[in-house]
């Protein structure tokens, strides 16, 4: 039987190997991370064989050729991660960014994804002029990335939510900050381990796949605006994608979630296609959802 993304064990890094990776960048800079991400990735490629497959299935979709395609994506997420340390470090130029559709995102509720590199944005987010982000993670990535920023007593104008704990209170407490401006990060592109039955059927290069629908309902209840986020990397920089879903008069509540559906997995399917090779779901992202 396939597992789902939270049916298998992570291999990443915990709060102690996250310090000896940083005590390493500190010592030798961000070229030994590299060197010690490639041969993690090599290691990984070779012997993760439930993620190689689902990632060569991908790529078999796709019309790549699936062996060398799925070692250029594993080795784009080893240095994702070493992008991503960097940030969190808060060594990361802001010069590195560059907004495609710049807007004033006060109050706004981002349906980011698992393409591309969108923690890269803690960059941004720690400016003094930035207002506040509250991002809603697994639970365990929750506790790994808050030990390890209170281990290297990092001040970050983030808060960190567990997605599958949700409650009436977390709802208003999220209300209240997007009325005072601050902003939301959720992922909309993986089912929660508590909630794998509630889910939308989507058509996605041309295959069936199975997404949260918490995360769109929960974005429609906030009643702020809504975007689609994406943050992925061109050469040495990162270029940030964003779309607006747009709010229609009288429209009835269950034709704009459907709608809602619709165009996330549009803007899904829309960069997937222009960037292959950051799509991280190393798990089999087009299982039917009973198998």
């Amino acid at each position: 039987m396939t597992k789902n993304w939270f049916q298998m064990k992570e291999q990443g890094a915990g709060t102690g190997r996250l310090l000896v990776s940083y005590y390493i960048y500190r010592i030798f800079g961000t070229a030994a991370l590299r060197i010690i991400a490639f041969f993690v990735v090599v290691t990984v490629f070779l012997t993760a064989k439930e993620r190689r497959n689902a990632s060569f299935k991908f790529y078999k979709i796709l019309g790549k050729p699936p062996l060398i395609s799925s070692f250029k994506q594993f080795l784009n997420y080893g240095n994702a991660l070493v992008d991503k340390f960097v940030s969190f470090c808060g060594d990361m130029s802001t010069e590195t960014f560059e907004i495609k559709n710049p807007k004033v995102f006060n109050g706004a509720f981002f349906i980011n994804s698992h393409i591309g590199n969108i923690e890269i944005l803690r960059s941004l987010l720690s400016l003094p002029d930035a207002k506040r982000a509250n991002i809603f993670l697994q639970s365990d990535a929750c506790e790994v990335f808050n030990n390890f920023l209170k281990t290297l007593a990092v001040k970050v104008n983030i808060e960190v939510f567990p997605v599958e704990n949700i409650s009436a209170e977390t709802s208003i407490i999220i209300s209240e900050r997007l009325k005072n401006g601050e902003i939301v990060f959720m992922a909309g592109d993986r089912v929660s381990a508590q909630n794998s039955n509630t889910v939308y059927e989507a058509d996605f290069l041309g295959q069936k796949i199975y997404l949260p629908l918490g995360t769109l309902k929960f974005a429609l209840i906030m009643e702020c605006p809504i975007y689609f986020i994406v943050c992925a990397k061109e050469h040495k920089n990162y270029i940030i994608y964003t779309e607006e879903f747009v709010f229609l008069a009288d429209e009835k509540r269950a034709a704009r979630l459907k709608r809602l559906e619709k165009e996330y997995v549009e803007f899904l399917e829309k960069y997937t296609l222009k960037y292959p090779y950051q799509f991280y779901h190393f798990f089999d992202f087009f299982r039917d959802k009973k198998s």
